[in-house]
């Protein structure tokens, strides 16, 4: 029989500015929706336990958006003082305790809204790992670069909620455990590929409209 996976929470940072972008790249198109529509579909796809969306910029029109899907939304009042604050917030709403499949190595994972070519195949590939490793950090990696989605067993989000905003952010992590970090190679540079600025979002387009 196989054993059930641990509980896993896929939380979705989808509160910043977009500063570079200069407009809420959330609600940019994408295919036949949306970027933050399409991140949602594809963890929904996926093998987590849950899906939670943290809001602050334009939450509303977001909430409004995922209002179908079955989704938590966290609103993070602390958008504005950058990503960490909406991992926290994200982490904060998670109840381990009374998870189903309740066990030892249940866990949480972090997303990014600009990353819409991770596919629900490539999540699973990192949440498998995860379940058949003893490391309490699992990622991608493609050409040795570090990509998402990662996954950090549920004893990091106490280490997650104590960092301040000099720390480095969550990645800060990945230096003081590094002997604590299961690479998952991919074959893609799909888990790194981000859109930051307008020039992303025109290739982006590009790629879609070719697949």
């Amino acid at each position: 029989m196989e054993t059930p996976l641990p509980f896993i929470s896929g939380i979705l940072l989808a509160a910043g500015l977009s500063t570079r972008m200069r407009q809420p790249k959330q609600l940019l198109p994408f295919g036949k929706s949306t970027i933050v529509e399409t991140v949602v579909d594809n963890m929904l796809d996926a093998k987590y336990s849950e899906v939670i969306v943290v809001v602050g910029h334009c939450a509303e029109q977001i909430q409004d958006l995922l209002v179908e899907r079955p989704v938590k939304i966290v609103f993070n009042p602390d958008y504005r003082e950058g990503m960490l604050t909406s991992a926290q917030a994200g982490i904060r709403s998670i109840d381990f305790e009374n998870a189903r499949n309740k066990s030892n190595r249940d866990a949480f994972s972090l997303m990014l809204v600009d990353q819409p070519f991770i596919t629900s195949t490539l999540i699973d590939e990192v949440i498998d790992a995860y379940g058949q490793t003893d490391k309490g950090i699992v990622l991608p990696s493609y050409n040795y670069q570090r990509g998402h989605p990662v996954i950090f067993h549920h004893g990091y989000a106490d280490d997650i909620l104590a960092l301040g905003a000099e720390s480095g952010g969550v990645r800060s992590l990945f230096k003081s455990h590094s002997d604590d970090i299961h690479y998952v190679p991919v074959n893609t540079d799909d888990v790194l590929r981000d859109i930051d600025y307008r020039e992303d979002y025109e290739r982006a387009i590009k790629k879609i409209n070719n697949l």
